[in-house]
C-alpha cells in the first residue's frame, strides 16, 4: 500500500511525510495499517529496479489476526439474517427507508465518491432480497453500510466528457480486523462505527480487487445527520426515473418533463 495509518494520529500519511517524520523525530513508532493497526514497513526502497514501487507492507507476525486489506477477490461480508431475525421490525424500518430514498442516495454517493445510481439501485436490490430490514438493533441510515460493504464499486466516467472519470480508482469497503460481518459491526458502540474506504488502481474492466493494486484509504464515520439535511430531499430526473423503474410502487415516477 502506498498510504498508511498515521503513527499516532487517526489520518493516513504517505511514504515520503512517515520518511520526513522519522528523520525529525526519530522516536516516532512505526506506520500503522488502517484496519487492523499492525505495524508497516517500507519495502522496495533498496531496490535497483526502477519497476519496483516504494510501498508499504505489514510486519511479519504469525500471531498478529487477519487483516481484511490482504484480502482479495471476493468480497468477504454478506448480509445474514437466519440468526433471531426481527421480523416485526423489518417493515417499518424498510417503508422509511424508501421514504427517504433520497437521502440515502446523497450520503451512499458521499461514502463512495460519484457513485452511479444504478450502483445504488444494485446494492439495495441485493440487500432488500437478502432481509437486511431483518437485522437487530440495525438502523435506518445503517442499511447502506450494507450495500457498501458488500458490493465493490467499478470507476464512474464522466458522461459530459469523453475520456474522463468523475472517479477512476475503485473502492471498497472494509470493516477493521476486528469486525467479521455485518452482525458484529451492528452491535459496536455508536462512536466505533466507521468503515475503510480502500481505493484500488486497477482497469475499469477488471474482474476482481487485487490487493497488491491497493493505492489509497480513509476512515469513513457512519453518522445519521444527513437524514435532516435540506439539500438531499430532491434528486435530478434521471435518478429519480431509475429508481422508479427499479422499484415500482415504492419509488413514485418523476413528473412528466416540461416541453
Amino acid at each position: 500500500m502506498f498510504k498508511a495509518l498515521h503513527p499516532t494520529l487517526s489520518t493516513s500519511i504517505s511514504i515520503g511525510d512517515y520518511i520526513q517524520l522519522q528523520r525529525s523525530h526519530s522516536t516516532t513508532g512505526p506506520a500503522r495499517c488502517p484496519a487492523c493497526e499492525q505495524a508497516l514497513s517500507i519495502r522496495g526502497n533498496l531496490s535497483p529496479s526502477a519497476s519496483v514501487l516504494e510501498h508499504f507492507t505489514h510486519v511479519r507476525d504469525q500471531n498478529a489476526p487477519p487483516c481484511p486489506i490482504k484480502s482479495e477477490g471476493a468480497i468477504r461480508y454478506e448480509v445474514l439474517t437466519d440468526t433471531l431475525p426481527d421480523t416485526q421490525r423489518a417493515a417499518g424500518l424498510r417503508a422509511a427507508f424508501f421514504e427517504n430514498w433520497t437521502y440515502h442516495w446523497h450520503q451512499f454517493r458521499t461514502y463512495v465518491g460519484h457513485a452511479d445510481i444504478k450502483d445504488f439501485a444494485a446494492a439495495l436490490r441485493a440487500v432488500d432480497e437478502k432481509g437486511v430490514w431483518k437485522y437487530r438493533h440495525i438502523q435506518e441510515h445503517e442499511i447502506i453500510v450494507a450495500m457498501l460493504a458488500t458490493m465493490d464499486f467499478k470507476p464512474v466516467k464522466n458522461p459530459d466528457k469523453k475520456g474522463q472519470w468523475l472517479r477512476k480508482p475503485w473502492v471498497r469497503f472494509w470493516f477493521r480486523s476486528g469486525v467479521a460481518g455485518l452482525h458484529d459491526f451492528w452491535n459496536l458502540a455508536d462512536g466505533r462505527k466507521d468503515l475503510i474506504r480502500a481505493e484500488y488502481a486497477l482497469s475499469a474492466k477488471a474482474k476482481m480487487i487485487s490487493a497488491d493494486k491497493f493505492k489509497d484509504f480513509k476512515v469513513v464515520n457512519v453518522e445519521n445527520s444527513y437524514l435532516t439535511n435540506p439539500l438531499y430531499a430532491g434528486v435530478p430526473y434521471f435518478v429519480q426515473l431509475i429508481m422508479s423503474e427499479r422499484f415500482p410502487g415504492l419509488v413514485a415516477a418523476p413528473p412528466p418533463k416540461v416541453p
